[in-house]
């Protein structure tokens, strides 16, 4: 999938510290930004935890990460962890941790905003939706009105008051680190981008919900004026995934792409679910992220005012990323529980900028978001990509500047055909492989048999219980033996983005973390004057058979012995006065035993 986004008063900014950006992305007064800490997100490798401190980091006295445990621990989830320099600091630790061989990649954490033409808070009142209709949701309940679906809201905290009241399920703060995911914003953007979803309809107050029955996750990412950092984002999309999220909508983004976030929404993927994001409000066809990411429903907006069929010209558009549209103009509750709808100017006008304050591709996505959780509720077993397919393959055509077209709830919700072929794979390792600490097991032949949705996530299961798993391609889970010797049976599960489950042949490993014994059957005692050649005579042995034994002096290899019973000698006129002579011994699995240091003297 295609997607993108839009800026306007709530857009995510990839300013990361340019100076003199307002609220909406209008100039405002120079700030001095440069006084400020640069929030830089570390990746690191395979294999490294990311809950080590980083060497490269002690020369510049940074010895604590900036985040907190929540983010710390979400951040985990695609090795990577963020840090706070000092601005003067900036390229230099860059550069530094570019160098590091532990760090796959570094970059400056962006800003993130929410998706408007104007701050404010929507909420609707019956009457006053015409965005329903155009999308034909009112049909659609006519086929369910949806289930307890669990739709998270990443964006500025979410309210439980008026139709969201008992709606709101616990969430978390990443902006003030903590559990209370409230909408303080100043204009409360999360708060009418749930209502959307999820407000309580047929109760003869306020607005109508697309999806009656929903629950909405709050995660609050972004802060009283509707900016955050991409980690925060990334965060709360790993978080809302972690929850149980059948639906994650994003309307917010940026210009500017990020590992990070990338990786969050493939984690988020490879759990199930959909990722619903707005394509922004830049009026032009740049890509916007989350929105342009592959596997994330990127949403544009039509204009409400004039049937819902045709682009509104705020919106970003690009048939190249930009998947399908909904109305941009919609109604929507504020935090206080205030309605809004067009028209209303008592609660919902901007008089700064004198127009309707609801408006935006922010209240595009949430729309999809609803019909999304109605497709869910109506087909539960249907993974995320499913969802999106009854989505895309239903909307009704509006022109090229969108990919696919018009949602149309009706149909999407209708929409039965499913890819129920199970996917292929061998499992990249041989029979009795010996096996020390973590390596991965790669998926030879993985093959999606629909030809259709593609792989979703591999996972590894070690004696019949699940061990560890990967959700980017070329999908190859980690196996982790530390601790274990013996025989292991492993197998590779493989997931396609429908939800089709296949296995492949199951294999047996060998884990042998155990080193060699080994000791010195004869050789010159410790502190000895030595003349002419040395002969160091060893023995050693290992379950699985040794693979050599080798004589360091001062450090560098002189003699290596791979047959039994093992004789390493070496010239004493070849070396420094004083020699730091060792034995060590590698088993076939490449486990190293080596014996203490013993000094020698030339004569």
């Amino acid at each position: 999938m295609n997607s993108s986004s839009r800026r306007l008063l709530a857009g995510i900014v990839t300013t990361g510290l340019v100076a003199g950006l307002g609220v909406a992305g209008f100039a405002g007064p120079a700030q001095a930004w440069d006084t400020k800490p640069v929030r830089l997100v570390v990746g690191l490798k395979a294999g490294v935890d990311p809950g080590s401190s980083l060497s490269t980091l002690s020369g510049f006295g940074i010895k604590k990460l900036s985040g907190g445990s929540a983010l710390d621990s979400a951040l985990a989830e695609v090795q990577a962890k963020s840090l706070d320099v000092p601005a003067s600091q900036k390229s230099s630790v860059i550069a530094a941790l570019r160098n590091d061989p532990d760090v796959a990649y570094v970059e400056v954490d962006p800003t993130a905003k929410s998706f408007v033409v104007a701050p404010n808070d929507p909420v609707y009142t019956g009457g006053h939706q015409p965005e329903l209709g155009q999308i034909n949701v009112p049909a659609a309940w006519a086929a369910t009105s949806g289930n307890a679906i669990k739709v998270a809201v990443v964006d500025t905290g979410v309210s439980p008051v008026g139709d969201l009241s008992g709606k709101v399920l616990k969430g978390y703060d990443f902006v003030n680190k903590d559990s209370n995911a409230s909408d303080d914003g100043g204009f409360p953007h999360g708060t009418v981008v749930a209502s959307l979803i999820a407000s309580k309809t047929n109760n003869g107050a306020g607005l109508a919900g697309v999806c009656q029955q929903c629950q909405i996750l709050p995660v609050k990412v972004l802060d009283y004026e509707g900016s955050g950092s991409y980690a925060n984002v990334a965060a709360g999309i790993i978080y809302a995934a972690k929850q149980g999220a059948k639906i994650i909508n994003l309307s917010l983004g940026g210009s500017d792409t990020s590992t990070t976030l990338q990786n969050a929404v493939a984690y988020a993927n490879g759990r199930g679910a959909l990722v619903v994001a707005a394509a922004g409000n830049e009026g032009t066809n740049q890509r916007m992220y989350p929105a342009a990411y592959g596997d994330v429903l990127a949403v544009g907006g039509t204009n409400t005012r004039t049937g819902g069929k045709e682009r509104v010209s705020f919106s970003s558009y690009g048939a190249s990323w930009v998947d399908v549209a909904a109305p941009a103009i919609t109604a929507g509750m504020r935090n206080n529980g205030a309605y809004c709808w067009d028209g209303n100017t008592a609660n919902c006008w901007d008089w700064y900028y004198n127009e309707y304050e609801v408006q935006g591709t922010s209240f595009s996505a949430p729309l999809v978001s609803g019909v999304a959780a109605l497709v869910q509720s109506k087909h539960p077993s249907w993974s995320g990509w499913s969802v999106q397919r009854a989505i895309r393959n239903t909307t009704t055509p509006i022109g090229g500047w969108v990919e696919r077209g018009l949602v149309n709830a009706q149909k999407a919700v209708a929409f039965t055909t499913a890819d129920t072929v199970k996917p292929t794979s061998g499992i990249g390792i041989a029979k009795n492989t010996l096996v020390r600490g973590s390596r991965v097991i790669g998926a030879p032949g993985l093959k999606d048999n629909s030809g259709g949705s593609g792989i979703r996530n591999v996972d590894l299961y070690v004696n019949g219980k699940w061990h560890s798993w990967d959700y980017v391609s070329p999908f190859a889970p980690k196996l982790n033996t530390a601790g274990k010797n013996g025989a292991l049976k492993v197998q590779l599960r493989i997931t396609d983005k429908a939800g089709n489950v296949g296995w492949s042949p199951a294999t047996s490993v060998v884990a042998d973390n155990t080193p060699p014994k080994v000791t010195i059957t004869k050789a010159p005692k410790n502190k000895a004057k030595v003349s002419g050649t040395v002969t160091v005579k060893v023995k050693a042995t290992d379950k699985y058979k040794v693979a050599k034994v080798q004589l360091l002096v001062n450090g560098k290899v002189v003699a290596t012995d791979t047959k039994a019973a093992y004789s390493l000698s070496f010239k004493v006129s070849k070396q420094k006065k004083t020699m730091k002579v060792v034995v060590r011994a590698y088993d076939k699995a490449g486990n190293v035993k080596k014996l203490a240091t013993r000094t020698y003297y030339r004569r």
